[in-house]
């Protein structure tokens, strides 16, 4: 699995390179008090990082949360009933 994950990293970073490279624009991004210069490239890979942390965000608000929380409830809810190990048979001895 560890491999599996090694190549998936590596096919990402290829693919990330690959538009790194071509696009080579120059750009400038205007915010109200600055102003960014950077290449479409970049700002392409930027806009795709920031959108999958967002959505991995509102995914853990409205999804995970929650559930957690019904999780802890249910547990709360269910009494804990000490277990006891099982007795050996006797040898005879």
């Amino acid at each position: 699995m560890k491999v599996f994950r090694l190549l998936v990293l590596l096919a990402v970073l290829v693919l990330g390179l690959i538009i790194g490279a071509v696009n080579m624009t120059e750009m400038s991004i205007n915010l109200v008090f600055t102003q960014l210069h950077t290449s479409v490239g970049v700002a392409m890979i930027a806009a795709l990082l920031v959108g999958v942390v967002v959505g991995a965000g509102l995914v853990l608000v409205s999804v995970v949360v929650p559930l957690y929380a019904q999780l802890r409830r249910a547990n709360k809810a269910v009494p804990v009933t000490p277990v006891t190990p099982p007795q050996p048979p006797f040898a005879g001895r």
